[in-house]
């Protein structure tokens, strides 16, 4: 008798300015800055496996190939974080990011496109959580600033759960 393994997708974990599960305020971020989202706890027994869909709006229209870098803070105790991410919402390592990001696990670039206010860059990325606790960390590295409206920016975080049937 064969047995397949299937993947089962878990409930999301978003993060955004108000309204989400968990904040990452990233209106108007500008060229080179960053920020960190606040931490999330994705339980005890955590999927070994998580898809982040990274959905960003620009003011104005990019250099074609530039990218939104996407960072996770992984903390296996809930107070401290690598690379001087906080756990909070709030700017990350002002003037510094290139530095303090070495220490961060990277999940992926947004690579965008030339457009910008009504098209929204997106991508979705695989990677695995060392630990229980973590936070987003996103740099800005388009060449211009993220759109100012709140209601643009939002990472989702869902578990990918292996089920075999």
């Amino acid at each position: 008798m064969s047995r397949e393994i299937l993947v089962k997708q878990g409930a999301d974990i978003v993060w955004k300015a108000s309204g989400g599960d968990y904040a990452i305020t990233l209106a108007s971020i500008s060229n080179g800055a960053g920020r960190c989202g606040a931490k999330a706890d994705l339980g005890a027994a955590f999927a070994a496996r998580y898809a982040m869909t990274v959905e960003i709006n620009l003011d104005v229209a990019p250099t074609a190939g530039n990218t939104i870098e996407v960072y996770w803070a992984p903390s296996h105790n809930n107070t401290t974080f690598p690379g001087g991410a906080t756990g909070t919402d709030a700017a990350y390592k002002a003037g510094e990011e290139d530095e303090w990001k070495k220490q961060l696990l990277s999940i992926g670039c947004v690579v965008v496109t030339a457009d910008a206010d009504t098209i929204v860059q997106t991508q979705t990325f695989v990677f695995s959580p060392p630990a229980r606790y973590g936070c987003p960390v996103v740099i800005n590295k388009t060449g211009v600033a993220f759109e100012g409206d709140n209601n643009s920016h939002q990472l989702t975080l869902t578990p990918l759960v292996d089920e075999v049937q």
